[in-house]
C-alpha cells in the first residue's frame, strides 16, 4: 500500500528541524523526486517516495540518480492533509549514485597470477 499523505512524518511534524537522509531519483519541473527517505539517521525508511522542491542548495549540488543526500528541515501538514518536507538547510551530498553503479568487472580476491599456474 502506498502512503500518499506521508503518515509516518506525522510524528515529526513538532516544527523541530530534523536530519533527513534521502536518494535522489530524478529531477521534475522545480521539483526533485526523492525515495527512501529516513529521518535522524535512523535505519528505517519513513517514506519510500516523495517530491521536494529543488531549491538553489539542491541546484548546486548537480544531483544524479542514485546520489544519496543529508540535509535538515521541518514536516509539515499541508492543506490537503500531507506531510510533507519543508525549508532545506544543509545540503550534503554524502554517497554518489555513480560509486553504486555495477561496472561489470567482480573481483574475488587479490590473486591476479591464477591464469599462470
Amino acid at each position: 500500500m502506498i502512503d500518499i499523505y506521508n503518515e509516518k512524518l506525522a510524528k515529526y511534524a513538532d516544527g523541530e528541524r530534523r536530519i533527513f537522509t534521502a536518494t535522489f531519483l530524478r529531477p521534475d519541473d522545480r521539483k526533485g523526486i526523492f525515495q527512501n527517505l529516513t529521518v535522524n539517521n535512523e535505519d528505517n525508511v519513513v517514506v519510500k517516495q516523495i517530491v521536494l522542491r529543488m531549491n538553489k542548495a539542491f541546484k548546486e549540488l548537480n544531483l544524479e540518480k542514485g546520489d544519496v543526500v543529508q540535509f535538515e528541515a521541518v514536516v509539515k501538514q499541508n492543506s490537503r492533509g500531507e506531510y510533507t518536507v519543508e525549508r532545506p538547510t544543509g545540503m550534503e551530498r554524502i554517497s554518489s549514485g555513480q560509486d553504486e553503479e555495477d561496472s561489470g568487472i567482480h573481483v574475488v580476491g587479490d590473486d591476479w597470477d591464477w591464469f599462470e599456474k
